[in-house]
């Protein structure tokens, strides 16, 4: 084809049902609507998104455009320290290499600040914007503020959350509800109802106001999410009757799908979460380092800083407000998110201030249990963890005592039980290499989301060999792994030789379950199958059986 030739070629317009008839086709005949994925929010996700949708609902693009002062971002880095001293020795130095908001989360417990430490701070604040989280009264940071005069205060570019004060800025957090496993329809409410408390006490809170929301891994409803809190905004001051301004957003990059076993692909998480927020227009944005639950280091915090600055210097998304506008998907999103929203907080609203954050925690810990259910039958990966899990990994004590409902935690837990109560663990394949391979893998790789490393046996033909090896290598629970027809002959034979020590297990799901259990079948490993659940009564198995000996 020649240049004039590709230059006049057009190509037809298709219509939603010929690109629906594609699908269906490449799916080989199954339903389109296995397409349609549904979201903890109660959102149905649709595998195509044209401007019928955008006809649909409302387009929101103008109010977020209009509600964001800047398209740039600061960079608001956490510092990680073990003392006051510590603590305004490395916000200076971060300042110097690309920080541009001295943040400060209080210790626990809090620091002694000595005179000469707080004015040196002061002297800081005064000249750089800053996000200060007390979470008690009694921490000596606060004392920082009565060096300031009530004017010098109103006047200082920087926010504090847990302080209540008239002349200082607040910020309001919904890292409770999200780090307890809330959806983006809960955490927009809390920030509501939060936002409404403030306004019964203060007529002027819109100036005077910010909001810090945790962002996860959910890309575009992540990205959803910060936009529609500008269209909420904006409802929100007019039932208020107060001229909406432009509201400033801190967003950090949420621990709830990090983990300790893995670490680096936290780091993969902290650049989706962190671009998320980008392109959904935080103001202030903090990426937590991909080591923060077992200890930070100067590298990493490193690299956490540098995230912002790649996506800053290489995407140029710092030149243009609102760059998701337009987007048939993320408008629909955002308008979904808008709606639900706004119904649930006008519900929650309506009852006693005690009833409204119990009522959304509550709802955000019955998603959270959800959450779990799903890694833990495999539907959903958490990369390291549940899927693709390192058996050399080895779980690190935590900095601090953790207050986040991390989504790994369950996973954990079990690498560390089996890393003090060792079981050795061996899959057993029958039949042909090729055809065995793939279930034998799947057991390989289920056993190590479980905390276990099982050794993977030769391909055996014969019950008495692979009994014999199992013998030979000390093996306390094995899986065997071959095809259906394959396993309904030789498991019985199998079962026959063992004994009562070991735990025999099989892969896959069997009419003949219950007659082999009479013969000493344990039970059985198939997909979709609850890992955690399978794990401890693994565990449960095991101390009987040393307790019986």
């Amino acid at each position: 084809m020649t240049i004039e030739q590709m230059k006049n070629t057009t190509f037809p317009k298709a219509s939603f049902d010929e690109w629906k008839d594609a699908a269906v086709r490449t799916l080989k005949d199954r339903p389109f609507e296995q397409l349609i994925t549904p979201t903890f929010e109660g959102i149905n996700l649709q595998p195509l998104y044209t401007s019928e949708h955008l006809h649909n609902t409302l387009n929101y693009s103008e109010i977020v455009s209009h509600a964001k002062k800047d398209a740039n971002w600061q960079i608001a880095q956490a510092v990680t320290s073990n003392s006051a001293s510590e603590f305004l020795h490395k916000s200076k130095a971060q300042l110097e290499r690309g920080n541009e908001v001295i943040v400060y989360v209080a210790p626990t417990p809090t620091w002694t600040w000595s005179d000469e430490e707080l004015k040196e701070l002061a002297s800081l604040l005064s000249v750089h914007p800053f996000y200060l989280s007390t979470s008690t009264t009694d921490d000596e940071i606060i004392g920082v503020f009565e060096l300031f005069s009530k004017q010098q205060q109103v006047e200082l570019n920087g926010y504090v959350n847990g302080l209540s004060s008239n002349s200082l800025k607040t910020m309001i957090s919904t890292n409770d509800i999200h780090h307890s496993g809330g959806t983006a329809v809960h955490e927009l409410t809390y920030a509501l109802v939060k936002l409404s408390k403030l306004a019964d006490k203060q007529s002027d809170f819109t100036s005077k106001v910010a909001v810090q929301f945790a962002v996860d891994t959910n890309f575009f409803m992540e990205i959803s999410k910060l936009r529609a809190f500008r269209v909420l905004w904006k409802a929100f001051s007019t039932a208020y009757n107060v001229e909406p301004t432009a509201i400033p957003m801190l967003a950090e990059t949420s621990l709830r799908s990090y983990s300790k076993l893995d670490p680096t692909v936290n780091l993969l998480r902290a650049g989706n979460a962190a671009f998320s927020a980008v392109l959904g227009g935080a103001d202030m944005i903090t990426v937590k380092p991909h080591d923060v639950l077992t200890g930070s280091s100067p590298s990493s915090e490193r690299i956490a800083r540098n995230v912002q600055l790649v996506i800053r210097e290489e995407t140029m998304v710092n030149k243009m407000i609102d760059v998701a506008a337009g987007s048939y998907y993320v408008e629909s999103l955002t308008a979904d998110l808008v709606r639900q929203s706004w119904a649930l907080f006008l519900q929650v609203v309506e009852m006693t201030p005690q009833q409204q954050e119990s009522y959304l925690m509550e709802l955000a810990h019955d998603v959270q249990a959800s959450r779990i259910q799903v890694l833990a039958k495999r539907k959903a990966s958490l990369i390291g963890t549940n899927m693709y899990a390192n058996p050399d990994d080895l779980v690190s004590a935590s900095v601090s005592n953790e207050s986040t409902d991390r989504l790994a935690i369950p996973f954990e837990q079990l690498r560390q039980h089996f890393e003090e109560n060792p079981m050795k663990a061996a899959v057993v394949s029958f039949g042909v290499l090729k055809e065995v391979k793939p279930r034998a893998d799947f057991v390989q790789g289920f056993l190590q989301a479980g905390g276990l490393n099982p050794v993977m046996s030769p391909v055996f033909t014969k019950a008495d060999e692979a009994w014999h090896w199992v013998k030979s290598n000390q093996v306390d629970y094995v899986v065997i792994a071959a095809k259906d027809e394959v396993t309904k002959e030789i498991l019985p034979l199998f079962l026959q030789l063992t004994d009562q020590q070991t735990i025999i297990d099989v892969a896959g799901k069997f009419a003949e379950e219950k007659q082999w259990h009479e013969i000493g079948l344990n039970s059985t490993i198939y997909a979709g199958q609850d890992l955690i659940e399978k794990m401890h009564q693994l565990i449960e198995v095991k101390k009987k059986g040393v307790q019986g000996i």
